[in-house]
């Protein structure tokens, strides 16, 4: 019997490919289509070095635009720029990470030496004056980059907001210069008219990349990692082709590669082609649902189970009413409280939303309307993943509805 790990030596693809070139966190030398975006902000941003100060900048853009990795890429070239004339720092803060605004005073007043800030347990006035004391006694300019800020405000409104803008007016020895980054073009209209009067910021839309400049982003990526000759024409097309369907999304686009090299190379195959790119877009069609699923709620994945059992039983579609009685026999085998058929029904809702299940409103005539609900996942895939939450790990053996009800 051969090797199992023969083919990965026979082949003649590059061994010791740096994937990194293919990760999100990646910032290339040069951003290819997106310099007239880049150069309307490096010259707001250049104005730290000539001794002015620039204005805030709103950056708008859907998800795969470049609007993180062009701050990035400016944020570094503005840091190496300035090395000799001022003191020049930026502040990247991921707002679906850091959500609330104690989090993101931490974070801010940490970057800089001074006295240290917990990472909870202060009153809001000795965080604000602490960060402001690390700020000053460093002396120079932050470029604050709030990525993912629409999500923030959405959330927790827009107090915090207003609280930099005024800590950047306190300040003595620094200032603060605020970017944010966010997908949704409505996002001014959520801020109140005290933040929107001190904020004067300046806006840049990142428009979505055509298949063409994608190709050549994907292009550029390869060549950095100098594996040029070993990925088809054909297959960087197909990606870029399927990558713009999709809002024109490059991060999507960069993973796709990622996967399909490591399709090729762990297949033993001495190059990338099309039938790579497709089984790499099934790979990630699949683990994004699957993902989606282990991360919801557990009462959401007790609805999903209901619903999974509902359908093994033989039937393609279901009544909410259905729906919420296989529901509430999962929910009782596993221990959990029953919610209410509203609160069912928003969760409904929810997975719909998610593309989990489909849900549409059907008339039954003089007995109402109601909801009809098919699933749109692999029972048993998603089934394994559901399992593997312990709070459902004594039903794995009570695979079937009927099974479930005698439980």
């Amino acid at each position: 019997m051969d090797n199992i790990f023969k083919k990965y030596l026979e082949g003649t693809f590059p061994k010791n490919i740096d994937y990194g070139v293919f990760e999100p966190s990646f910032i290339p030398h040069k951003m290819p289509h997106r310099e007239k975006e880049i150069g309307v902000i490096a010259e707001n941003l250049g104005r730290i070095l000539l001794g002015g100060r620039p204005k805030n900048i709103l950056v708008f853009g859907k998800s795969g635009t470049g609007k993180t990795a062009a701050m990035k890429y400016i944020g570094r070239e503005l840091e190496e720029a300035s090395r000799e004339r001022v003191n020049v720092k930026t502040v990247f803060i991921n707002c679906q990470v850091k959500d609330n605004s104690y989090s993101i005073f931490e974070t801010l007043g940490n970057a800089f030496n001074g006295e240290r800030i917990p990472f909870t347990g202060w009153s809001f006035d000795r965080l604000y004056a602490t960060t402001r004391k690390n700020l000053d006694q460093w002396g120079g300019n932050v470029i604050l980059v709030l990525d993912e800020i629409d999500r923030f405000v959405k959330k927790n409104g827009d107090d915090f907001l207003y609280q930099i803008l005024l800590l950047d007016s306190e300040l003595e020895k620094s200032r603060i210069t605020i970017v944010g980054i966010t997908n949704d073009l409505k996002f001014s209209e959520y801020l109140d008219s005290r933040v929107k009067s001190r904020l004067n910021e300046e806006k840049i839309v990142f428009p979505p990349y055509s298949s063409d400049q994608i190709y050549d982003i994907l292009m550029d990526r390869v060549n950095i990692a100098g594996i040029g000759g070993f990925v088809s024409e054909g297959a960087l097309r197909l990606i870029s082709s399927l990558a713009s369907q999709e809002n024109g999304d490059a991060r999507k686009a960069i993973e796709m590669l990622r996967t399909s090299i490591q399709i090729a190379f762990s297949s033993g195959d001495n190059r990338v082609e099309e039938a790579h790119v497709f089984s790499a877009k099934t790979r990630m069609e699949y683990d994004a649902v699957m993902e989606t699923i282990r991360t919801l709620p557990v009462q959401a994945k007790a609805l999903l189970l209901g619903i999974i059992l509902l359908r093994e039983s033989g039937n393609v579609q279901y009544t909410t009413g259905e729906v919420f009685e296989a529901y509430r026999n999962v929910a009782n085998g596993a221990n959990l409280p029953v919610l209410t058929p509203r609160r069912i029904s928003d969760m409904l809702s929810d997975l719909d939303s998610l593309g989990l299940i489909t849900a549409h409103v059907t008339s039954l005539g003089r007995y109402g309307r109601t909801k009809m609900i098919e699933i749109n996942v692999s029972f048993n895939d998603a089934k394994k993943v559901i399992f593997e939450d312990e709070n459902f790990s004594r039903l794995k053996n009570t695979p079937t509805m009927k099974q479930l009800r005698l439980t």
